[in-house]
């Protein structure tokens, strides 16, 4: 009897917990605890004053009770602490719910308490900004430093191992100290941007010895060779195709060939050697001769000590070549395509300009330069030429038999044929 009472009542208290409305009072209205099986001998398990009662807003009477035994603040109290309440299906007691503070940078983490983080953060700042100014101090001092040595030493005058004032050209003036410092000035700028020297070439070779009529100026970069970098090789440059022929074409005794490049001192004697093992180049000039113009190397053919009327200078940089456009033979960029030959058409042209004999090449080169590939244009004229002779020699066999035969008959001659 008490198992199946105990029974009913769980099976009421799981379908009176999913009315959804509530809860209601075992009161007066209920009494004992009645079974279906008889009268119960255990009290109803709602005749409990701690619990918080419902209406369930039933019409049947049996159901409908009032809230009873609370004060109006305790219903208010549960209330509001149910919104905290885990409710399960289980009959296990109910734990409430933490609420956690979200953090609005960072969203469901909670806040941290930064003070110490703050106090760490300012430390730092300040650091960082005594550093720095530490810094900028030595930097501002050092520089000072250096300047005031820069004018103290190249402003007074110079002296001699005795210590006596060598008189030069600024001794005499009211403000010599200072036109020094701007002297010196001057040239550190033109150690910086003018060549390193006045004339980059010696005198031609006297007789009896050979020296060549014209002078072949050529820059070795995307001209003659290109630089290649890879992970496997690093960075090294290729030789174009048939630049060996074309150094036996146009070197000595032909031309006065002399590599003038924008590369530097320390990288491109290896290279010229290697692309020239017989020696067929005269002269080298590299990066220190030439003049740096708005961030560019210059070639400078003033400084080069030869007749600028005889001077062919063949490059791609229109930059370059600023100061003398006249005398260059401008020539595309070659980026290391293995199936070039415009190194022989080059040849070809400077050959008919070594065998022209011309006293001023300079309308030649001008006339080549319009031209977007000049030694191509160059081998198109040949070739038409070439034509044009072909024709006016088979023109003038034809006028020859012509004429035999004409005067075999005016008189009286007859040709045989064997026939």
């Amino acid at each position: 009897m008490l198992r199946a009472s105990k029974i009913i009542w769980i099976q009421k208290n799981i379908s009176l917990r999913h009315l959804g409305k509530g809860f209601y009072s075992s009161g007066s209205n209920f009494g004992k605890f009645n079974s279906v099986l008889g009268n119960g001998k255990v009290e109803s398990p709602f005749n409990n004053s701690n619990r918080i009662l419902r209406d369930l807003g039933s019409n049947d009477s049996q159901f409908s009770s009032k809230k009873e035994g609370l004060e109006e603040a305790e219903i208010l109290k549960a209330e509001k602490h149910k919104e905290t309440i885990s409710f399960n299906d289980s009959i296990e007691p109910r734990i409430p719910l933490k609420t956690v503070e979200t953090n609005d940078e960072n969203p469901g983490i909670p806040p941290i308490n930064d003070s110490g983080s703050n106090e760490e953060k300012e430390k730092r700042r300040k650091k960082m900004a005594r550093n720095t100014y530490l810094g900028l101090l030595c930097v501002g001092g050092g520089t000072l430093a250096g300047l005031a040595f820069f004018c103290f030493h190249y402003g007074r005058a110079a002296r001699d191992a005795e210590g006596n004032v060598i008189h030069d050209e600024f001794s005499d003036q009211q403000f010599g100290f200072i036109y020094r410092i701007l002297n010196s000035f001057k040239l550190w700028r033109d150690y910086v941007v003018e060549p390193s020297r006045e004339v980059l070439l010696p005198d031609p070779i006297p007789y009896p010895y050979h020296q060549p009529k014209y002078t072949l100026v050529i820059e070795m970069k995307n001209v003659l060779v290109s630089p290649e970098w890879t992970y496997k090789t690093g960075y090294r440059f290729k030789k174009r195709p048939a630049l060996d022929y074309f150094l036996d074409v146009v070197g000595y005794p032909n031309f006065e060939v002399v590599i003038y490049t924008s590369e530097s001192s320390m990288t491109a004697p290896s290279v010229i050697e290697s692309m020239d093992p017989k020696g067929r180049i005269m002269y080298k000039l590299y990066r220190d001769t030439t003049k740096y113009m708005n961030g560019h190397h210059v070639k400078d053919l003033n400084k080069l000590n030869r007749d600028l009327k005889r001077v062919i200078y063949i490059d791609f940089d229109p930059k370059s070549f600023q100061l003398n456009p006249e005398n260059v033979l401008r020539v595309p960029k070659w980026e290391g395509n293995m199936d070039d030959t415009a190194l022989v058409d080059l040849a070809e042209l400077l050959k008919t300009i070594h065998l022209s004999d011309a006293e001023d090449v300079r309308p030649t080169l001008q006339y080549y330069s319009q031209y977007d590939d000049p030694a191509k244009e160059f081998r198109k004229r040949a070739q038409y030429l070439a034509e044009q002779e072909e024709k006016k020699a088979y023109h003038q066999d034809d006028n020859q038999s012509g004429l035999k035969k004409y005067a075999g008959k005016l008189f009286g001659f007859r040709r045989h044929n064997s026939a």
